[in-house]
């Protein structure tokens, strides 16, 4: 990871806002993989005019007015971070909290962090800076609690604990143990973590000590939530392909097979005639005795 300090994707498509004939869902969500642009993450500080620009590679850097809050989208990064985020309590100072989202993390649980993140910030106030929590006896299962609701199974250590969802191929940890204030912000060695995937490719989310925990919540719930994303074909991974349920917005056309069958008449019910003196249905007749089988 590169330090995010310097954090500045190339322009995106527009928004897709509707699902198309083309898309397929893809569940859970820590199996779908990213978008092939990123649009949702970096909307809703575009919604509230925080201004873009870009580098020479086609990076992406989306800061707050004030220069403290840093958002980078990174297709052309020297590293496997698509996202970065960094808060500041001066934009001249190091960061006091900072956050990244490997290039294989669903953009959904990027976007519920900023989503989070960009309602904090006020020019005076400092509300994107507090609600972090060190490694000691702060409660972390509160936290995660979106994860423990959607049924995730429950650590067994203390110092690193670490929660599993059900199919066993996502996790959300903390470390309670003593970590580098500076190596936080430029590793993956943070306090908090998510990572889904399987030996095919595995995404991660990580963030530093400091980094409000309603932003960690927020994110939480994307990775719980249930509802289906939405994924180009040519999106997925064969992770995804692998593991992941995976059904097309729009049902394959039918077969000439099928639609033969479709248009064969039904054949007419056939009825019984009783007796109108008769207050039963007659007794079906009894099969006959069986045909002995030849002997060989």
């Amino acid at each position: 990871m590169t330090s995010l300090s310097e954090i500045p994707s190339r322009p995106s498509p527009s928004r897709i806002t509707t699902a198309s004939d083309n898309e397929v869902y893809v569940s859970p969500r820590h199996l779908a993989g990213s978008t092939a642009y990123g649009d949702p993450g970096l909307q809703p500080a575009l919604d509230s005019g925080w201004k873009i620009s870009y580098d020479d590679h086609g990076n992406v850097l989306l800061p707050s007015p004030d220069q403290r809050i840093r958002i980078g989208y990174l297709p052309e990064g020297d590293d496997d971070a698509l996202w970065k985020i960094a808060a500041y309590q001066s934009p001249f100072e190091a960061p006091r909290w900072a956050a990244a989202f490997s290039s294989d993390c669903p953009t959904e649980f990027v976007t519920a962090f900023t989503s989070a993140l960009v309602p904090l910030h006020e020019p005076e106030g400092n509300a994107f800076l507090t609600g972090g929590i060190g490694p000691r006896l702060h409660p972390v299962f509160p936290v995660l609690k979106p994860l423990l609701d959607a049924g995730w199974k429950l650590p067994q250590t203390w110092r690193h604990p670490e929660l599993r969802s059900p199919d066993g191929l996502a996790g959300a940890w903390f470390d309670r143990s003593s970590l580098d204030p500076a190596g936080e912000l430029t590793s993956n060695h943070t306090r908090w973590g998510m990572w889904g995937g399987s030996s095919y490719g595995r995404w991660y989310a990580v963030f530093s000590t400091g980094t409000p925990t309603r932003l960690i919540t927020a994110t939480a719930a994307a990775v719980a939530d249930p509802t289906p994303v939405l994924r180009w074909p040519g999106e997925l991974s064969r992770m995804t392909r692998a593991r992941a349920t995976i059904t097309p917005v729009r049902p394959p056309a039918p077969t000439p097979l099928e639609m033969a069958r479709a248009r064969r008449p039904v054949s007419a019910l056939r009825t019984i005639t009783v007796p109108r003196w008769s207050t039963s249905t007659p007794s079906a007749r009894l099969p006959g005795p069986s045909r002995p089988a030849a002997r060989r």
